[in-house]
């Protein structure tokens, strides 16, 4: 009996693992009928595709505020994980944000140390600092273990992703998100094109974190902090 038991262990250890796709595509950012030639911080990922052994609760991302400005701008995450906000300023920062459920305030904190948030609901996180106006910063929490943030040629290549059918899902912060059926076989597929209009982005001030409007000057005078 236990040679049985022992042997079909073995078997069951030996088999290949099972046989994946790949996507590939790129995201082509369009401004009055014209495409841009920078397709980069572009969000990309299969909703609800989550891979056995990950991790929740992990920090699967960072956002660094250096030079007044969060780097990098946009941060994709799993749900249920962490990302962490460095500090490498020689001035102090608040970065909170008040986006639904992923609501946080980090309070203020020194240059050279950190703060770690965990996201545990889908969805956008509009990230700020109460006293640099300028920062602005997006944390997306995705239902999925497979995404990837297009570069300035817009190109993006998801590995790994088992045979089926999907929901392909794109994401910009000035043109929203857009979602594209696709099917991942285990051969090569032909490259999947995506364009996300940009024309009717206008900017708008945001406020702080007690929802009112920042000072005149705030941000550009650090000596008090």
């Amino acid at each position: 009996m236990w040679l049985l038991l022992s042997a079909l262990l073995l078997s069951l250890l030996l088999l290949p693992p099972p046989a994946t796709g790949s996507l590939a595509g790129r995201v082509t950012l369009m401004k009055n009928g014209a495409p841009r030639p920078d397709g980069g911080n572009v969000a990309v990922w299969l909703e609800g595709v989550r891979r056995r052994g990950s991790s929740p609760g992990a920090v699967a991302g960072q956002m660094e505020s250096a030079k007044k400005t969060f780097t990098p701008r946009l941060v994709v995450v799993p749900r249920e994980s962490g990302v962490e906000f460095p500090n490498s300023d020689p001035v102090f920062h608040n970065v909170f944000s008040v986006s639904g459920p992923n609501r946080f305030d980090l309070g203020l904190y020194r240059s050279g140390t950190s703060k770690t948030r965990r996201f545990d609901a889908p969805g956008l996180v509009r990230v700020y600092c109460n006293i640099h106006p300028q920062m602005v910063g997006f944390v997306l929490v995705v239902d999925s273990d497979v995404f990837a943030v297009t570069g300035r040629d817009g190109a993006f290549r998801l590995d790994a992703v088992p045979p089926g059918s999907y929901r392909l899902k794109a994401w910009h912060e000035e043109a929203g998100d857009s979602e594209t059926p696709v099917t991942v076989r285990t051969a090569a597929d032909p490259p999947v094109a995506i364009r996300l209009d940009v024309s009717g982005f206008r900017p708008a001030p945001h406020r702080n974190k007690y929802g009112k409007d920042y000072p005149p000057q705030a941000g550009l005078d650090d000596e008090r902090y």
